[in-house]
């Protein structure tokens, strides 16, 4: 699987992204006991610690999904406030609205 990230030069410096996919790929073998977290990267040229980092994250995403957590609560509680903002805004106009026709009285 090598060659599978990109090079990405940003201020000067490189470096390699991983495609989702890969990273999946990596860290179902380390906890398959497939690979050692050492021989995975080696053989995928990627630092330990990164792979290490991408396991906690995907058994993480794991547990949170299985407590009931899912991604679109997010969204749901940006729409909410999304909905609580417009009505101070609607609020605002009409407050702005009536004291412009106070003043021309």
């Amino acid at each position: 699987m090598r060659g599978t990230s990109t090079l990405e030069i940003t201020m000067g410096k490189q470096r390699k992204t991983w495609t989702t996919d890969i990273k999946e790929a990596i860290v179902l073998s380390v906890l398959r006991g497939e690979l050692g977290v050492a021989e995975a990267a080696r053989q995928h040229g990627v630092n330990e610690s990164l792979i290490h980092t991408w396991k906690t994250q995907f058994l993480e995403a794991g547990r949170a999904r299985l407590a009931g957590d899912r991604q679109d609560q997010g969204v749901t509680n940006l729409e909410r406030e999304n909905d609580r903002l417009k009505r101070i805004v609607a609020e605002k106009e009409l407050e702005l609205d009536i004291s412009r026709k106070v003043r021309r009285l």
